[in-house]
């Protein structure tokens, strides 16, 4: 007897794949994956994060709001990569079905020989592809505090009181502002510092905002939990950033001692007549700072990077590059860009700053700082 047919990037309840012929023992198999308590997808095309998202909020509780790293996700907000079991790791491709870009619960394979992002074929609809990975990331959603839902062990139900949301691709989300303070109570400093640098940037999803305005928006949140540690990553956070590789090299060479160089310095090249942005720059010194991305390992963008490094080098730009690793373990590069200052003849930090204990600190990201005692969380997972 023919096996029933399964088709590609659905969820549904169990009792529904029974109704379409599928038997128990391939739903109970490896060919389905459950990101939710009674739901199942086909491993090898699955649903949408997005309806995953969705149906906890319409499905498991009715009513919730998708909050903290699932709203930040949905947004296109950075995260880091190891929270909540890779949601910092998905990325969007096409939805064959509607042609929309969508977040996909496929995500590279957390290996540094595997082919870059951009040379992958993402928008093949189902089938394998072996630098790709299937990741059923944690989720989170907040209720009212006499809320008593549940959502299974992937789902973290936060019992809080009522904030601010907004609809975005059909889902039910924090507000832009509340979920800054959500990200605060549960991210490091620098990586709340790193999601607010996306909300202020050129690629947000949010539309233009500035530093002020963010700001504005956070003073209601004044005495309440996580206020404190958002006002500190509003601080260090700047506008026009593009990546959290630069957000990360701004926060460790001005720890290191050097001037907070600019983001995305513009600088017109005379040779074709466009714009060339450097990453982190120094203009009076014509000093620029490159991070290097996983990105640039594909042949189209190593050729452009080429390209446009030339050219600025050709207009007297001297430029430093780095990596995650140098992130990681940045002496090496502190000391180059040390040397660069100096052959510039500008003042430059001893290496004593990123050498010994300073250089264990600089290697460890900050912590966001400790709330004061409460007699009752407005918080509480379950």
């Amino acid at each position: 007897m023919r096996a029933t047919p399964i088709p590609n990037g659905v969820l549904l309840p169990r009792r529904r794949w029974r109704e379409m012929g599928v038997s128990s023992a391939r739903l109970a198999g490896d060919e389905f994956a459950r990101p939710l308590p009674g739901m199942l997808t086909p491993r090898a095309a699955p649903a949408w994060f997005t309806d995953v998202a969705s149906a906890v909020q319409t499905v498991l509780i009715p009513g919730a709001v998708l909050s903290h790293t699932t709203a930040a996700a949905l947004y296109g907000i950075p995260v880091p990569i190891d929270a909540d079991n890779g949601v910092g790791l998905l990325v969007r491709r096409r939805d064959p079905r509607s042609g929309r870009r969508r977040l996909s619960l496929f995500a590279p394979q957390n290996d540094p020989d595997a082919p870059p992002l951009a040379d992958l074929s993402l928008d093949r609809p189902g089938g394998k592809h072996p630098a790709l990975t299937l990741l059923l990331p944690h989720l989170h959603c907040r209720v009212p505090p006499d809320s008593r839902a549940t959502a299974g062990r992937n789902v973290t139900v936060h019992r809080m009181e009522p904030g601010m949301t907004r609809c975005h691709d059909g889902l039910t989300l924090s507000a832009p502002a509340e979920l800054l303070v959500e990200l605060a109570l549960t991210l490091e400093h620098d990586e709340v510092v790193i999601a607010i640098d996306h909300v202020l940037g050129p690629n947000s999803a949010l539309g233009p905002t500035s530093h002020e305005s963010v700001g504005q928006a956070l003073e209601k949140y004044r005495g309440r939990p996580g206020y404190r540690s958002v006002s500190r990553a509003l601080a260090d956070a700047r506008e026009g950033v593009e990546s959290p590789g630069e957000t990360r090299t701004r926060l460790l060479v001005t720890r290191a001692g050097f001037p907070e160089p600019i983001p995305n310095l513009r600088v017109r090249d005379p040779d074709k007549g466009v714009n060339r942005r450097i990453d982190n720059a120094y203009a009076a010194l014509q000093i620029g700072i490159e991070y290097d991305g996983d990105i640039h390992r594909s042949k189209s963008a190593w050729r452009e990077e080429h390209a446009r490094r030339d050219s600025l080098e050709s207009l007297g730009w001297t430029l430093r590059r780095l990596t995650a690793a140098d992130i990681r373990e940045p002496a090496r590069f502190l000391s180059a860009l040390r040397r660069t200052f100096l052959a510039a003849d500008a003042p430059a930090p001893p290496e004593s700053a990123w050498r010994g204990p300073a250089g264990q600190a600089l290697r460890r990201p900050q912590a966001r700082p400790r709330a004061r005692p409460r007699a009752r969380s407005r918080s509480r997972p379950t």
